[in-house]
């Protein structure tokens, strides 16, 4: 898998990441295709080789299970973010000042739910949890535009 040069943000990359999480046997009980056709996959210069929509959601399912997130769902939404940032005009300094500052907005977000004065003293309620996970969505988002433009640098 190392021989193959992969842009940080791509689907073979995230492939590349899969193989190694869940090797052979995960991605058969995923997919029902072995490691090699994945390896295949995550060749950027083998067009022959795509990964199948289907396959994607499995796999995103299984690593759900796991508790390693969502990798190609990820790389689906970085792609198409990229896309979105030929349209928009922000520098990196721009990117970095903003993340920060939804940085700050998680950390407090965060600090008030766990207030033993918060909503559910310091359970999390729903609403504290929706409002958790939007604050680090908005830092996600500024994270993916980062590596979009360190992706495009060469």
């Amino acid at each position: 898998m190392a021989g193959y040069p992969r842009k940080i943000l791509s689907l073979e990359s995230a492939i590349k990441e899969v193989i190694k999480e869940l090797k052979d046997e995960g991605l058969k009980a995923a997919t029902g295709k072995s490691e090699s056709h994945f390896r295949k996959c995550s060749d950027p210069n083998d067009p022959n080789h795509n990964i199948h929509h289907t396959d994607s959601i499995n796999i995103d399912k299984l690593c759900i299970e796991k508790g390693i997130g969502t990798p190609m769902l990820y790389a689906h939404e970085a792609i198409l973010d990229s896309e979105t940032q030929k349209f928009y005009k922000e520098t990196v300094s721009n990117t970095l000042i903003t993340m920060g500052v939804r940085l700050g907005k998680l950390m407090e977000t965060t600090h008030e739910a766990v207030d033993p004065k918060g909503d559910d003293g310091s359970q999390l309620s729903q609403k504290e949890k929706e409002k958790i996970y939007s604050a680090i969505k908005d830092v996600e988002e500024k994270i993916t535009q980062l590596k979009i433009f360190i992706d495009k640098e060469k």
